[in-house]
Order: structure tokens, then C-alpha cells, then sequence
């Protein structure tokens, strides 16, 4: 069941007033890029579990649906908003009215396919448009967006303006090719740091499998480099949930896949991630996985 964001009041929260964060000098929102070389790699959901993760560790999340053609952000959390940026930006509605506040206390913005023509509104509209949004932005400390799948113009743009590109990629031939292709236009475009995240790992050993291939190839053919943020197990549950419109990482805290996620976010923060297992666990791992 989907909800009218905007007949629940709960649902809908004004922008935060920009006067520091916590009272304190704001240090610059950090833009994270979430991506992929190509669709069914869980971008969209990973967005979301890095969005409450990350709200958990006490920093304040916005999540931008930056899919223009596909947007499905407000979908998965069960959020029917009424507007969306192209709306603010044709000034039916106020940048406040578009927000939407979803499971786990995080921030949504509902984008549109308007927000890349926005150089062709007249200067002093543009000026108090993006005023509006770097003032939203400011109060933030993460800021991630959902980009497209794929290699379009519009998902390249946008990954190309944010501080950081999160490529999501699964242990499979097709997306180890597309992970390298996307991971090559990213950096002619000027990324510098592009980060991997291996998602639906059957287990440790074919995920770090998966990012080396990837590293090898980005080291020998574009003379560059690329970190692991993490390896997400494959979870069979995830897809109920996500019919459900639930979020595994709020449902179920101690899952395996919500553990890694919660220490990839604290790798974002620069903090060290969480020991998941004892050392008898850790000695015996390959037996027991053979079991």
C-alpha cells in the first residue's frame, strides 16, 4: 500500500533551518553517488540501507532520487508524494512542500527529469532555486543520490558533480564488464574517487573475487584506483521485504546483510567497522561454510 505523503503530516517535514548542525560550525555535506553499470544490482535499496545506517550513527541523511526516468525511492518506502522538484521548479509548489521524511528518520527528495534543464530558467529564478537547495543541502552531513543505471548523460552528470561515486556491482561476468565501462567514463569525466560495493555475494571469498578482477582491470587499463567499501551477502528475504515496501536494515538489525551495511556506512564516516564474528567463528569459517 502506497501513502499520500502529503495527507500525512507525519511524512512531510520542513527543510531544517541552516544555522549549524547541532548547534555547532556545519562541516561541508558530504555527496555520494550510488550507481551501477547495469540494472538488478539492488542500487536503489542499497541507497536506502546506507541512508539508515548512516542516520543511525547520529549524521543527518538526505536522499536524493536522482533515477529521473525511473525514479522508485518514495516507492520502496511506501511514500506517494504529491510533488517533486519539477514542480518547485515551476513554481507550483514550494521546495518545503516536496520533502518527505521516510522509515528511520532519513530525508527524501523526489526528483524529475526537469532538474537537468535547470540552466534554462531565467538567472534570478535559477539563483533563488539553488540557493534553496545548497541552504537544504547545508544541513545535511551526507547527501546520497540515487543515480540511473547505466551510462546515460544523466546519470553520468550527476555522478560526475558528487564528492564521491558508490559503484554498486553483483559476482557476475555482464556486471563486472559494465561496473568497468561505467567506472572508465566516471573517471574521464573527473571523478576521482569512485568506491565499490559488491552486493548479492554468495559468500566473502567470490565478492573479494569480484573486486579484484575490477581493481586489476582499472589499475592495468586507466592507471587509476578503486576501494572496496564493502560485500553485501546475497539475502533471499531482501525481496520480500522490499514488496512488503519494508527495509530489511530497519526490520531486521542484527542480519547479516544489515551488519555490513552498517559498517560500510561507518567506513564512510571513516570510523572502524564492527567485528562480526569471535575468533573461534573466524578460525573455522571455511569449515563450517563447507557445512
Amino acid at each position: 500500500m502506497v501513502r499520500d505523503a502529503n495527507r500525512e503530516p507525519s511524512r512531510t517535514a520542513p527543510p531544517p533551518t541552516v544555522t549549524g548542525k547541532k548547534g555547532v560550525t556545519a562541516t561541508p555535506c558530504r555527496s555520494i553517488a550510488i550507481t551501477s553499470g547495469k540494472g538488478g544490482v539492488g542500487k536503489s535499496h542499497t541507497t536506502i540501507s546506507l541512508a539508515v545506517a548512516l542516520t543511525r550513527l547520529k549524521k543527518q541523511v538526505v536522499v536524493f532520487d536522482g533515477d529521473l526516468g525511473l525514479a522508485n525511492i518514495h516507492i520502496m518506502l511506501g511514500i506517494a508524494p504529491k510533488y517533486n522538484l519539477s514542480h518547485v521548479i515551476n513554481e507550483e509548489c514550494s521546495l518545503s512542500e516536496i520533502i518527505c521524511t521516510g522509515p528511520g528518520g532519513i530525508t527524501i527528495i523526489p526528483g524529475a527529469s526537469g532538474i537537468l534543464s535547470l540552466a534554462n530558467l531565467e538567472s534570478l529564478r535559477l539563483e533563488s532555486l539553488v540557493r534553496e537547495l545548497s541552504n537544504l543541502e547545508a544541513a545535511y552531513d551526507f547527501l546520497l543520490i540515487d543515480g540511473g543505471a547505466g551510462i546515460g548523460q544523466a546519470s553520468v552528470q550527476l555522478c560526475s558533480m558528487a564528492d564521491s561515486a558508490l559503484l554498486v556491482i553483483t559476482p557476475e561476468p555482464t556486471s563486472l564488464a559494465d561496473a568497468y565501462s561505467t567506472a572508465k567514463i566516471l573517471f574521464a569525466k573527473g571523478v576521482t574517487d569512485i568506491r565499490v560495493l559488491v552486493n548479492m555475494a554468495e559468500n566473502d571469498k567470490d565478492g573479494q573475487e569480484m573486486f579484484a578482477k575490477l581493481q586489476s582491470l582499472v589499475r592495468n587499463f586507466l592507471d587509476r584506483s578503486i576501494t572496496c567499501t564493502g560485500i553485501i551477502p546475497y539475502d533471499k528475504s531482501i525481496s520480500r521485504y522490499i514488496r512488503a515496501q519494508k527495509n530489511i536494515c530497519i526490520e531486521r538489525q542484527s542480519a547479516p546483510v544489515s551488519v555490513r551495511i552498517q559498517n560500510c556506512a561507518r567506513r564512510l564516516c571513516g570510523m572502524q567497522p564492527i567485528r562480526e564474528s569471535g575468533f573461534f567463528v573466524r578460525l573455522f569459517t571455511q569449515q563450517l561454510q563447507k557445512g
